[in-house]
């Protein structure tokens, strides 16, 4: 199976408006996925425009690869982390690029199909990488301190029985290891108390996500990109980023923020002090947010959140 039969893009329509992408554009797609929003880009800058395809999912690369095969000579497939755009638009031999897009969702691909362990209703090997290398879920469940992995769950996955879920992890894995996704949500579930169960969703899903992004660096490569995109995006370039949850979110309204220029100085001071300079527009006031209709079709939807900004 491959990955584009499950991939919908999202806020697609949005995306492309915002963007405002015209002929002859560069643009930086640094989540590759399942390509549905990269060929609706590749339309939109024929015949002279080049995308530069991203993804750390060699899959994705090779799903990709066929999936854009009659469009081989305007993009260009690179198996790498978005947060790495400086060098990668380096080696390439791009200076700037007109356009940038994240979207930071998984696919549900990556969800039901991967084998990679990021599901709780599926039991799988722990391993949650988006890529091969690097330090696995196996070995922060396993490995990491009962304090460290408490920290995690509260900053990662803002989970308020952090504490006991952390404890109980340590004291089961004392006896045995463990190796897949189904025990260890088995473990989160009996460490909250059952009046205290959450009403909506799996009692494990903050804890999964939690332990997702530690293991991908995800929130610290996400700044990175963020900072680094927006150095190498053309004047009058755009920046778009889709997020899915809110410390996600809070990422990139801040950096956002912080490109418009936004004074940061006590409100009681006369003057700024805080050498604020505005450095972009921004063009999504509030976060652009999918339409009932698109939500009913696309449920994976529901929590997407669109951020654009416009360099000066």
């Amino acid at each position: 199976m491959i990955i584009n039969e499950y991939h919908e893009p999202v806020l697609l329509q949005e995306v492309l408006s915002y963007l405002d992408l015209k002929q002859g554009d560069t643009v930086f797609d640094g989540t590759l996925g399942g390509a549905g929003h990269t060929i609706a880009i590749i339309k939109e800058i024929a015949p002279t425009g080049k995308v530069i395809g991203v993804d750390l999912s060699s899959q994705a690369i090779s799903t990709a690869t066929r999936k854009l095969e009659r469009f081989k000579d305007k993009v260009i497939l690179v198996n790498d982390n978005f947060a790495n755009i400086k060098s990668i638009l380096e080696e390439l031999g791009f200076i700037t690029v007109d356009k940038i897009l994240l979207d930071l969702g998984l696919s549900s691909y990556q969800i039901e199909k991967s084998g990679k362990g990021f599901s709780y209703i599926r039991d799988e090997k722990l391993d949650m990488r988006f890529g091969s290398r690097g330090l696995s879920a196996y070995e922060v469940v396993n490995h990491y301190r009962e304090e460290d992995l408490k920290k995690i769950f509260y900053q990662y996955g803002e989970e308020k029985w952090a504490k006991m879920i952390a404890a109980n992890i340590v004291s089961k894995r004392e006896k045995e290891e463990i190796r897949t996704t189904g025990r260890l949500a088995e473990i989160v579930a009996e460490s909250i108390p059952r009046s205290r169960k959450p009403r909506k969703g799996h009692p494990a899903k903050r804890v999964f996500q939690a332990i997702r992004i530690e293991v991908n660096e995800e929130l610290k490569n996400l700044s990175t990109a963020i900072d680094d995109g927006f150095e190498v995006l053309s004047e009058g370039g755009r920046m778009a980023i889709i997020s899915y949850h809110s410390l996600e979110d809070r990422i990139v309204k801040n950096k956002f923020l912080d490109f418009k220029g936004k004074c940061t100085c006590p409100p009681d001071f006369p003057v700024c002090r805080c050498g604020a300079v505005k450095k972009a527009n921004l063009l999504t006031k509030k976060a652009v947010k999918a339409t009932l209709q698109e939500v009913e079709k696309n449920p994976r939807a529901s929590s997407a959140k669109l951020r654009v900004i416009e360099k000066i």
